[in-house]
């Protein structure tokens, strides 16, 4: 279980979401893009989502941020960490790069931590799977298969599980990574001063995906019909009781709810869900589309919000009349004709002069108007800006 040279295709065929491995030199030469006093100041912020899980003197401690200072909480064994830094850190987006073999739809966040000697959070499982990134320093991590572990309450935010038999029981370098998919049970260990970073991935419930898209319901309400049963005679029984439901009046209900989840508009609504990530967009603009198209003429170049991820659903370009895409639940749409172009912008990081056509640089044909008014209501609207 342990992979000295990766390779995606083989990762995803024996290990994606089957088994746990380590994956020696996973990013060469690493360096880690941030440390623990960054860290640090992250957990200052309100929008953080971080916490502090500490060992000391036989107890569990966990606290919540955002902390206004660390001294009496950073006690005994501690770990301070900070989930969806990759929101804030433009430089993280390394890690999601170094996993673009999983569709993004799929791509929750990058966790960072970072813990002294003999710290961890203790033996336990998750319901998603995780790459784990050493970066500096150096920890001990063992990995069992799914078993039926005690779990075990040592604090309120804080659950364990009782002890698992290993099969793997690695020490990781600056660069390793360890795979974990769901309900393996697993417990890190800091041998020394280290920083990890935790590449998680989303596995929503079915029941969580139906929330999801109910709380888009403005395409729902457009599509929603009434129960009716014009026939009632033959879908009961002569003899059935008032109080009785029949099994074809169940079907019947379950039908519509079929013919609702199967519609255009709950596709809509599931890609709207799904595309939801609490991004720290940028200060909105009101740059109008001569503005823009100035600016990238001008050589300027434009670079997407830290973690920003789009998704689309997979079409025909040759049949459909538009491309249509989603960001943290905005959606957006363009003329089919433009497609590839803004494929090739929402896949990379910055868009400038020499990665557009000739056309759209002189922003005469419709296709290239239409291009840079999008491009427009993306800045305006926070999630491209100026590169400083």
């Amino acid at each position: 279980m342990i992979i000295h040279e990766f390779d995606a295709s083989v990762f995803l065929a024996e290990y994606w979401q089957k088994k746990p491995c380590i994956v020696r030199n996973f990013i060469p030469n690493f360096v880690d893009p941030i440390d623990e006093n960054d860290l640090a100041g992250l957990a200052q912020e309100e929008t953080v989502d971080s916490r502090i899980v500490s060992y000391s003197e036989g107890a569990w401690q966990v606290s919540q941020g955002p902390f206004a200072a660390f001294d009496d909480l950073c006690v005994g064994k501690w770990t301070l960490l900070a989930q969806g830094v990759d929101k804030y850190i433009d430089e993280l987006s390394m890690f999601t790069e170094k996993v673009r073999f999983i569709p993004s739809w799929r791509f929750d966040d990058v966790m960072v931590s970072f813990s002294n000697a003999g710290a961890g959070v203790g033996p336990h499982t998750d319901e998603y799977d995780v790459f784990i990134v050493q970066g500096k320093g150096t920890r001990r991590w063992q990995v069992g298969l799914p078993c039926k572990a005690e779990t075990v309450v040592p604090h309120p935010l804080l659950k364990q599980i009782t002890g698992f038999d290993p099969v793997i029981d690695e020490v990781l370098q600056a660069g390793d990574a360890v795979y974990i998919p769901p309900k393996h049970p697993h417990n890190g260990v800091a041998l020394e001063d280290c920083i990890n970073y935790s590449i998680g991935f989303r596995a929503p419930t079915n029941l969580e995906v139906l929330h999801g898209m109910l709380d888009e319901s403005d395409d729902f309400e457009t599509n929603q019909q009434r129960y009716h049963d014009p026939d009632i005679a033959t879908l009961r029984s002569a003899n059935s009781a008032t109080e009785q439901i029949s099994s074809n009046e169940i079907a019947r209900l379950k039908e519509g709810l079929n013919e609702l989840l199967n519609s255009d508009q709950a596709k809509r609504a599931l890609l709207q869900y799904l595309s939801r990530q609490q991004l720290n967009r940028f200060d909105e603009q009101a740059f109008s589309a001569e503005d823009i198209l100035a600016y990238l003429q001008d050589g300027d170049e434009f670079v997407r919000v830290p973690g920003l991820r789009a998704i689309y659903a997979e079409q025909s370009i040759e049949e459909s009349k538009v491309f249509e895409f989603f960001i943290d639940g905005d959606a957006f749409a363009i003329d089919a004709l433009c497609t590839q172009e803004v494929q090739f912008m929402l896949s990379n990081a910055t868009i400038e002069r020499k990665h557009l056509s000739d056309d759209t640089l002189k922003g005469e044909s419709e296709q290239a108007k239409a291009f840079i008014l999008l491009l427009t209501d993306l800045v305006n609207a926070g999630l491209w800006d100026f590169l400083d």
